[in-house]
């Protein structure tokens, strides 16, 4: 992640552009932890 942030500021990517950004993937990510926990859950039932 250093990585990426270090290259977005080198491409004069705005602070407000990567937190934008990151709000974004972790709402993605937690959609899909979310899911998988559903489905584990369910799949917990069927024993």
């Amino acid at each position: 992640m250093d990585h990426y942030l270090s290259v977005a500021r080198d491409q004069q990517v705005s602070a407000d552009e990567i937190s934008a950004v990151q709000g974004m993937v972790m709402a993605v990510s937690a959609g899909r932890v979310n899911s998988q926990m559903k489905r584990v859950e369910a799949g917990a039932g069927n024993s």
